[in-house]
């Protein structure tokens, strides 16, 4: 069920009404859970089986660490008495994860190294899809049962609490991949219903609404033409793709994300921020503070800073920070480009820190939209050499600037960067200021009448978000 589909604009408001219909936070978060397993098992309910297993089996091991801890007697013992419980969860979560989803991949260059070493070896591999949104649930459940064992949040005492909070359909299948110091919460306290928080939700929904239909879903067609075809197309279209597809990924994840956050403001739910303006970032390593917020950060507290972050000698360091970007290349796909892709960032990371210290910001900004863009190379080719044959032939500037393609993308990242520009000091750019002729309502709602209407009559073919393979 995708949020730019008829069914979710139908399901939404249906469980809103119901939901506020009902004063009880128990029944409230009741109509969440059920909401939530609705939303999940349109897609497959055998995955909703799954996912749930695996939510009661974290809630239970959370509990499990918290009275271990409890019980810890701190003279017999350094090692945290729930340490075998948190082992459990991480190999429950990250064992599913693995089995699902790099299984296969690990198989396959098993079998390649047996082969250059003249080894007969029949590797087995496995025919199994991926469930949708995995990547993000099991990785919310990782950070939950490590807090708790950290001591820095205490277990959900009521399994309804916990279900809410890791199932939250907004959120469930794409992110952002939330923090239980943030989330759990809020979803064991009352809620009242606030006129202005479910207004400025739907503003930030149809916000994303645009960014998805309108400039996402009508880039792919070029980005998706140039990049089948880069073999026997000129620089200029190569150039072209490449920018159609970045505008289209940048679009079709912040969409997502601003429909997910708008969606959970509906119910008084606060989401954290996945996407700041990465693109007025002025060095590579704050893009990656400003790009998909949520999974980096995660990366930071749960990789990066155990292995001894930047307190470390330079070269233990630059040994984190890769590690760091392999990993978050990793995560979005068993595939060697998508590592090639979190290497390529890493690199640019350690290499111009300090070369950042001595520029003007201009040139920094132009070095860190480079990189980021060029990286997209190997984001969206599906093999490494494919990547690099890309790279080759659009540096080569073969065939001039004579294009096929559609230049519309052009348009659209004149026309979406200019709106970012002017509303950066805004969560969207629906956040009129409260003067002038933007104080009638009659006005705003006619912008977003019409916003609406712009994206049904002229958004482009449906495609599926892009995370969702994630």
């Amino acid at each position: 069920m995708l949020f730019c589909s008829l069914a979710f604009l139908l399901f939404l408001p249906i469980v809103f009404t119901l939901y506020w219909s009902l004063r009880s936070l128990r029944w409230q978060n009741r109509v969440i859970i059920a909401a939530s397993f609705f939303f999940y098992g349109w897609w497959d309910w055998r995955f909703l089986l799954l996912m749930i297993a695996t939510c009661i089996a974290n809630y239970y091991i959370g509990i499990a660490i918290h009275k271990a801890g409890e019980s810890r007697n701190k003279s017999e013992s350094k090692r945290h008495p729930g340490y075998a419980w948190l082992l459990t969860a991480i190999l429950i979560n990250i064992g599913l994860l693995a089995v699902f989803k790099y299984f296969n991949f690990f198989a396959d260059n098993l079998a390649m190294l047996f082969s250059l070493l003249n080894i007969n070896a029949d590797v087995p591999t496995l025919r199994l899809i991926l469930p949708i949104g995995i990547s993000f649930y099991t990785f919310q459940l990782t950070a939950y049962v490590v807090d708790v064992y950290r001591r820095q949040l205490q277990p959900a005492r009521s399994l309804e609490h916990f279900l809410s909070f890791v199932c939250f359909f907004p959120q469930l299948v794409a992110g952002p991949i939330e923090r239980g110091a943030n989330l759990l919460p809020q979803f064991s306290r009352a809620r009242t219903f606030k006129y202005h928080d479910a207004v400025d939700g739907m503003r930030l929904f149809l916000w994303g609404l645009i960014k998805k239909m309108l400039i996402a879903d009508n880039c792919a067609p070029v980005a998706d033409y140039v990049f089948g075809n880069y073999q026997s197309l000129g620089s200029a279209d190569l150039i072209i793709g490449l920018l159609a597809f970045t505008v289209q990924v940048y679009c079709d994840f912040s969409g997502y994300s601003d429909m997910a956050i708008g969606s959970a403001r509906l119910f008084g739910i606060r989401l954290s921020t996945n996407f700041n303006h990465p693109f007025f970032a002025t060095t590579i390593r704050e893009f990656w503070r400003r790009w998909h917020m949520t999974l980096m950060s995660w990366l930071r507290d749960y990789v990066y800073f155990p292995l001894g972050g930047s307190r470390c000698s330079a070269v233990r360091h630059y040994f984190n920070v890769f590690i760091l970007y392999m990993l978050s290349g990793l995560w979005h796909g068993p595939n060697w480009s998508f590592i090639a892709w979190g290497t390529w960032n890493g690199f640019f990371n350690v290499t111009t820190k300090k070369a950042a210290q001595h520029m003007p910001k201009w040139i920094n900004w132009l070095i860190t939209i480079a990189v980021f863009v060029l990286s997209q190379i190997f984001f969206r080719n599906p093999t490494v050499g494919d990547g690099l044959r890309f790279f080759q032939r659009m540096f080569s500037m073969e065939g001039g600037w004579s294009t096929t393609a559609s230049r519309m993308p052009l348009l659209y990242i004149v026309v979406l960067f200019s709106v970012e520009w002017l509303t950066r000091q805004y969560a969207h750019p629906f956040q009129f200021a409260d003067r002038g002729i933007w104080r009638l309502q009659s006005v705003r709602y006619t912008i977003y009448i019409i916003m609406f209407m712009a994206c049904l009559l002229f958004g482009g073919q449906q495609v599926q978000f892009i995370y969702f393979q994630f």
